[in-house]
């Protein structure tokens, strides 16, 4: 909103300046009048819209190949984090606070003006004449009109002459729709009071009004130097009202001035054609460059030239070289990628293997673009790499934009995908010999489930679901170890398990150790699933329950290493009385009620990486808490809802849409 009222700012100071140097002094008043809303009107238009830079050319390409990503067994990755930063207001939200604090003062002052109309109306007596009704107060005040309305004090009596003239200037005003004008400039005003062009505006028309006016009066009463006294004997005038049309404005100089001043010739009329470049200056400064999506030949040696790589979101805190935060973004992409990719099953069950390549630009704004796979393994398999790169956009992830000489440019990617299966996937795929009971497999057809979402009938929904709900679990129990985060150890713990033909975990282990209190926090978090009311639903190969082994990734990561950790340090659950979240899914505001011990209470809103993206403490908890939070700002998806006290957690999944 802040950028759109500089463009708009922008385009009324152009306007506006070519107003007050060469036509506010010509007697054309109607077409000044003209003018200045045509220029409000086009200030308004211009910024939205899109136009296209004439002769733009392609855009400058690099083209990067990336690492490739193997896809084998699903898995999902739990980010365990011990501390975050306590939500602070940027910059941009001081400013945003500000601009809505202006806006309600500007529309309790334009509501003030209105009533006090409302009220003068209410206690007046009213007449009515042949195309106006006299509005008789007796508050002293000038005359003033408002549409129809002629507001007149009887503290104020005039000679006939004088009331003649004055009834005649207020007609002028009437007739020709002023408090219209006035209307439209103060709803802008409420808008855009930032920018001082509004207030610009704002005088110059009321001062035309006043021109048109007086010329009006002017062409019933020749003697000008006698209505020029009697605007002077008004001079001294009581209290004003923002939105009525007075017969005395402060301009009174501009006025007597404009009176006396020589009709401008016909000739004069050429200055307004100088708004028609000014005009198409503007559309060029508002164009925006078109970016073909062609292909640069660069060699590999060229990319060192530029200055900066685009990087995928979530590193950009990190501290350290370029190059780490290259690594670290492109680490976070894997990530990304791991997460949301899935083996398609037809291709799992034709045990077709393979590299995908697909290629994509991340464009000036940071956005992916012209997603495309280049080497093609599999339909299914393409579809699911190029819905991946798609999600990216879906879910608002904004990339780093690349940077060369200075300038954000193009950058082409291509990222190979390969989809590989095991020696024992591939034996899998065959139909020859039987299954046999103690076999363990990797990748089976129907892959087991965390319980919870047995009423979906999407497959691929279905698995997302339990993924989620799996999460929910674990983040309601595990806790970060007091001497770990104490010793500043972070680090992601791998561990493997067996889901058994009943839904039991059996062969749980630790494949990649972090730390011994660490360690023994993953196997204690996962071994408590074989004590949940439902066990997990076994994996299918062939039409028999199987033996499938799963690897859980869950990272440990300190956010501030000199905080101490804001997480549970028990697993206990915490009791609710009452609880609701609607809607749910939301597409902003989450309507948050529940009911349970008063005391300090805190209450988080965690991603599907189990990283804090909204919080509020509650240290004073009465027992009681009915509000909304909002979720608008935050990428589409699915969410961890995580209300904790002391060393007892609740959770429950938030999908925003």
């Amino acid at each position: 909103m802040i950028t759109y009222i500089l463009g708009v700012t922008l385009c009324w100071a152009a306007f506006y300046g070519l107003y007050a140097w060469l036509l506010s002094r010509a007697t054309f008043f109607n077409l000044n009048r003209a003018y200045l809303l045509i220029a409000l009107m086009l200030g308004l238009v211009l910024p939205l819209t899109p136009w296209p830079a004439p002769g733009g050319g392609s855009a400058e390409m690099i083209t990067v190949t990336l690492q490739p990503i193997t896809v084998g067994i699903e898995a999902v990755e739990i980010v365990v984090t011990a501390t975050a930063n306590e939500p602070g207001l940027s910059l941009w939200d001081v400013l945003l606070i500000l601009y809505w604090a202006g806006v309600v003062v500007s529309t309790l002052r334009f509501g003030y003006g209105l009533w006090t109309l409302w009220g003068l109306y209410r206690r007046s007596d009213r007449q009515k004449y042949q195309g106006y009704t006299l509005v008789s107060t007796e508050v002293w005040h000038t005359p003033f009109s408002f549409f129809r309305l002629l507001f007149w004090s009887k503290q104020m009596p005039y000679p006939p002459e004088d009331e003649e003239k004055i009834i005649r200037h207020e007609q002028a005003h009437m007739r020709q729709w002023h408090s219209l004008d006035v209307l439209w400039i103060e709803l802008l005003s409420i808008i855009f009071w930032p920018s001082p062009m509004v207030f610009l505006y704002s005088r110059s028309l009321r001062v035309v009004h006043e021109y048109l006016a007086d010329h009006a009066v002017l062409k019933h009463h020749t003697r000008k130097k006698q209505y020029g006294h009697l605007l002077l004997r008004q001079s001294q005038s009581g209290p004003q009202i923002a939105l009525a049309n007075y017969f005395l404005n402060s301009q009174l100089k501009k006025r007597i001035v404009m009176m006396t001043k020589t009709k401008s010739k016909r000739q004069a009329l050429i200055r307004y054609l100088l708004v028609l470049p000014l005009l198409f200056g503007l559309v060029l400064a508002f164009a925006q460059q078109p970016e073909k999506n062609k292909k640069s030949e660069v060699a590999g040696e060229v990319f060192k030239v530029v200055e900066e790589m685009p990087r995928f979101p979530g590193c950009e805190d990190t501290e350290g070289s370029a190059q780490e935060k290259t690594q670290c973004a492109n680490q976070k992409l894997m990530e990304f990628i791991g997460a949301n990719l899935r083996y398609p099953e037809d291709a799992k069950k034709a045990g077709i293997e393979g590299t995908s390549v697909v290629r994509f630009i991340v464009n000036k704004e940071g956005r992916l673009e012209d997603i495309q796979v280049v080497r093609s393994i599999s339909p299914s398999i393409d579809e699911e790499v190029a819905r991946v790169m798609k999600l990216m956009n879906e879910q608002g992830l904004q990339w780093q934009p690349g940077h060369q000489r200075g300038k954000a440019v193009n950058v082409e990617f291509n990222l190979p995908v390969r989809f590989a299966l095991s020696a024992k996937d591939k034996a899998a795929q065959t139909e020859a010999g039987p299954i046999s009971s103690e076999e363990i497999f990797k990748v089976v057809e129907e892959m087991p489930r965390f319980p919870g979402c047995e009423d979906i009938a999407d497959k691929e929904e279905r698995q997302q679901c339990a993924n989620m709900k799996m999460m929910e679990f674990i983040f309601s129990q595990v806790r970060y170890p007091k001497d770990a985060r104490e010793a500043g150890i972070e680090g992601m713990a791998v561990a493997s398990f067996v889901v058994n033909k009943e839904g039991r975990l059996e062969d749980i282990k630790i494949v990649r150790p972090v730390y011994p209190s660490i360690d023994e926090e993953v196997l204690r978090v996962i071994s408590l699933m074989n004590d949940m009311a439902e066990p997990w639903i076994a994996g299918e190969h062939r039409d028999r329950l199987v033996n499938v082994q799963l690897n859980l990734p869950v990272q440990f990561k300190l956010d501030n290493k000199d905080q101490k950790a804001q997480l549970p340090e028990t697993g206990n659950s915490l009791e609710m009385k009452t609880f609701s979240a609607s809607p749910n899914p939301t597409t902003g505001a989450l309507n948050l009620r529940f009911e349970a011990e008063a005391q300090p209470t805190t209450i988080r809103i965690l991603d599907s990486n189990g990283r804090e993206v909204l919080q509020e403490s509650l240290p004073k908890f009465n027992g009681a808490y009915n509000q909304a939070l909002d979720l608008g700002k935050l990428p589409k998806g699915a969410y961890i809802l995580h209300i904790s006290q002391g060393d007892k957690a609740f959770t429950e999944k938030v999908i925003l849409r």
